[in-house]
């Protein structure tokens, strides 16, 4: 095992619980050692802080496993495998039970490893797929074997109860066509079946969800395959919930006309087919229009909402254009952009689309609605998303409350240590009467969303 030492004090923070460990923290040079071997980290003084694996062709050099000193090799299959049906119990107390996040990477003490459990039926079949990213090069080493691996998964959580669907049933996709890989020195592969189902099509896949609104299930189709990230965003199912809930309770959703619904960005629908499904459920008729760029999300968006009782209206086009074209008529209105943030220098840039999106989100939002302000960026803090959402209030001259706020869903969970795994950040508003100086100043003031301050 190769052993690193930290410059004096930069201990603190991994004992503190922080996993990372950047290059310029070690009190020698990382070369020489094989990306993703085996590290012991020691303090100054020699004494023992963590184990995990090292890459010296990364700004982060070191990333933790353990911090028992008695768990030797925490990178074994036997090690690995117990951490994942630990996770996965986690989620079994948390209520889920369909399609979840199984493991969410230095979260769930496996830093590099990202796997979406998804189940379905097709053809008169329970399938389970588990759509994998492996992002570092200690979880590529550790995972050589995939299918080996999951395999044995497998077989633990059905012993465990965890799973009643047996391994002939069940698919692994590896999702590795993730720029990120390039900073551990690996490449952006293809995506690829390491284990695939006979006669099944996953790249149109009906999922099964847990319903926003009840006990029930929802299903939602999609690509696990060459879908973005791994074929669906699971993140926002809380605040979906949370939404849906304010909905039960809405005292003046329009009773003499469809409500309508503006799902910005829609991907595959989630966000408008849980809204539907909700609204339906109060006796409300549905409209929504789907935004998007991708004509293929756009189908899949359609029929999932179609599928829960929304007449739906389609524009394929750059969100950005699209929202000026369109009048003030809706009554929900979803702005959950991809993340505008990839890097530190883009924060200005990125503060700024943010900025322009809600503004005309808040602009077509009817009086007595409600606009969901999402961000997935990470490295845009809640006081910077905070302040784009306010100027844009501002800029509509609107009287907007918030009345929800929320994170990321219990299935991606997060640790205080590590501020950087608690990336997504919602907002929900209900919009009341223009405020002071409203009228044609409102629309001057919408008209210069492209404008600083």
């Amino acid at each position: 095992m190769n052993i690193w030492k930290l410059k004096r004090g930069a201990d603190r923070r991994v004992r503190a619980g922080h996993p990372w460990v950047y290059a310029n923290e070690l009190a020698q040079s990382p070369k020489g050692v094989v990306p993703g071997g085996l590290v012991e980290l020691q303090d100054d003084q020699g004494r023992f802080v963590a184990r995990g694996y090292g890459n010296p062709l990364s700004l982060i050099a070191f990333r933790v496993l353990s911090l028992d000193s008695k768990e030797k090799n925490p990178l074994s299959k036997e090690s690995l495998i117990e951490r994942v049906l630990e996770a996965w119990k986690s989620r079994r107390l948390m209520g889920f039970r369909a399609s979840f996040r199984l493991v969410f990477s230095e979260a769930d003490r496996l830093p590099g490893l990202i796997v979406d459990h998804y189940v379905g039926e097709q053809n008169g079949r329970r399938l389970q797929v588990f759509a994998t990213q492996i992002l570092t090069a200690g979880m590529q080493q550790a995972l050589g074997d995939a299918e080996t691996f999951f395999r044995d998964l497998v077989a633990a959580a059905t012993e465990r109860g965890y799973t009643a669907i047996p391994w002939e049933q069940t698919a692994v996709v590896l999702r590795n066509d993730v720029r990120s890989r390039k900073l551990e020195g690996m490449s952006e592969d293809q995506a690829r079946f390491i284990k695939s189902v006979r006669e099944a099509d996953f790249t149109n896949f009906g999922i099964l969800l847990n319903a926003a609104t009840d006990d029930g299930l929802v299903e939602m189709n999609c690509d696990l395959f060459e879908g973005q990230k791994t074929g669906f965003f699971l993140d926002q199912t809380a605040n979906i919930a949370t939404v849906c809930r304010i909905l039960e309770h809405h005292p003046d959703l329009p009773k003499d006309r469809p409500v309508r619904v503006l799902d910005l960005c829609c991907y595959v629908g989630h966000w408008s087919s849980q809204l539907t499904r909700a609204l339906r459920r109060r006796g409300c008729d549905v409209e929504t229009t789907l935004v998007d760029i991708s004509a293929r999300a756009l189908e899949f968006a359609r029929k999932n909402a179609e599928r829960q009782g929304a007449k739906t209206v389609v524009l394929e086009a750059d969100v950005m254009k699209a929202l000026t074209k369109l009048e003030k008529n809706y009554d929900i209105v979803i702005a959950d952009p991809p993340a505008f943030v990839k890097a530190r220098k883009d924060l200005p840039v990125g503060q700024h689309a943010y900025l322009k999106l809600n503004t005309q989100a808040f602009r077509v939002v009817n009086r007595d609605g409600l606009v969901v302000s999402c961000s997935c960026s990470g490295l845009l803090d809640e006081d910077m998303f905070k302040e784009a959402i306010g100027k844009s209030i501002r800029r509509n001259f609107l009287d907007a409350r918030c009345v929800a706020r929320g994170g990321p869903a219990p299935d991606h969970p997060g640790r205080l240590s590590f501020p950087e795994g608690m990336y997504l950040k919602m907002f929900t508003h209900l919009v009341g009467d223009q405020g002071a100086g409203g009228g044609a100043a409102a629309g001057a003031g919408a008209s210069g969303a492209g404008d600083e301050d």
